[in-house]
């Protein structure tokens, strides 16, 4: 069969379901839209330019002035949903809101979770062990970030509450724009403005809900506007990509046995979780908006382009990474893309990665030997991360 062009390959990544589109091999294809045209226009979703390569990608996070996010992140946009500050916002509104939500994310600030974090692991983790099996995304992928945003972050304690708000997030986290996501997003708008209403009665008591509620930015009070899309992009970014990249990681054990090992070896946890943050990118793409005229690889882009910034092409781009498509624990992490960069770098990384670190030595303790359930082919969602429908594991309880 001849192989297919380059626009027509990246009109395949550039719509908003690249991975229904190319379930198998979707990274060499972005490969061999990095080597043949790596800035790219496509007519879906209204038009938009897939950029794909390493440096490209960082100047588009790392510039705000040129490539915005003030027109939303979301390839398509979703017309009806809020301003979510601080992701929606550029530079000076942006640096404000970030400095107001920062303590609450540093990675002293994140530290003592440990413990807590630890518990709430054992506890899901108890209730398969002893089976043999479990379907992942929903046993424990799913739950552990939604108690842990529920304990630390919205002062939610409900388990079937928080797994309602998880599976919304999901919904979400896909089409955009569909009739499921749009009642997704009245759910969550109602879920978080109901918390903030709940605080602004309180006194301030030091919480994160608290401080913004009663907080000030840019000399004037958090409007309430303001205050429910800082707590929506708080759980949508708190309960997804934490959780997707859980699943992710355990497929890859699944695959290479001898992971298993390196994972239960807490000197070398957080550099192999790095390469495979770099690997497989939690987020896999984000889209701005130019602000001027501006050059990407010698290709001219005009103000109101469209730009989708492939974070996950990127952090394999040979150019930067060698044999970026190979997992290589040894290597170094300087330039790897799977948190952002610039003034939008993730604001929640610290709490992720603490998250992931404790999920993996909790369930590493208590079982071995993954294995995956060939006989259900695995099914990714489409969006800005590739969420699994489900994940079927059979192990061995140590």
């Amino acid at each position: 069969m001849e192989e297919p062009s380059t626009p027509d390959i990246a009109a395949a990544f550039a719509h908003y379901e690249p991975y229904g589109v190319v379930p198998d091999g979707w990274m060499d294809q972005l490969r061999r839209v990095r080597e043949r045209c790596p800035v790219v226009h496509s007519d879906a979703c209204g038009g938009f330019w897939l950029v794909s390569r390493h440096d490209d990608v960082a100047t588009i996070l790392r510039t705000p002035a040129v490539f915005s996010s003030a027109d939303g992140i979301t390839i398509p946009h979703n017309p009806s949903a809020p301003v979510m500050p601080p992701i929606d916002l550029d530079p000076p509104l942006q640096t404000e809101f970030r400095q107001l939500l920062n303590p609450y994310f540093t990675t002293q600030a994140v530290r003592p979770y440990v413990p807590v974090i630890a518990t709430l692991a054992r506890r899901l983790i108890d209730q398969f062990a002893a089976q043999g099996e479990c379907e992942l995304t929903s046993a424990f992928a799913r739950p552990l970030p939604a108690l842990v945003l529920g304990r630390f972050i919205l002062g939610v304690e409900d388990l079937d509450a928080l797994m309602e708000l998880q599976s919304q997030v999901l919904a979400i986290s896909g089409q955009n724009t569909s009739e499921e996501a749009a009642g997704a997003w009245r759910f969550l708008r109602e879920y978080v403005t109901a918390i903030a209403a709940a605080a602004r009665n309180r006194p301030a008591d030091g919480g994160l809900v608290s401080a913004l509620v009663h907080g000030h930015v840019a000399g004037r009070p958090v409007t309430e506007q303001e205050q429910i899309g800082t707590l929506m992009i708080i759980v949508l970014g708190g309960l997804g990509t934490t959780a997707d990249a859980i699943s992710t990681i355990v497929v890859r054990l699944t695959d290479d046995p001898a992971l298993e090992a390196r994972l239960r070896d807490p000197a070398r946890m957080d550099r192999d979780l790095n390469e495979l943050f770099r690997h497989e990118s939690p987020v896999q793409w984000v889209g701005r908006t130019v602000t001027m005229p501006v050059e990407l690889s010698g290709v001219p882009l005009a103000p109101g382009d469209r730009v989708m910034a492939h974070i996950g092409s990127a952090n394999q781009d040979n150019a930067v990474f060698e044999d970026g498509g190979t997992l290589d624990f040894s290597r170094g992490q300087t330039r790897n893309l799977s948190f952002g960069l610039g003034p939008h770098y993730c604001i929640g990384a610290p709490l992720g990665k603490l998250m992931i670190r404790v999920a993996f030595a909790e369930l590493l303790d208590r079982i071995t030997r993954l294995q995956r359930d060939k006989s259900l082919p695995l099914r990714r969602r489409d969006g800005l991360s590739r969420p699994f429908h489900e994940l079927r594991i059979i192990f061995e309880a140590r």
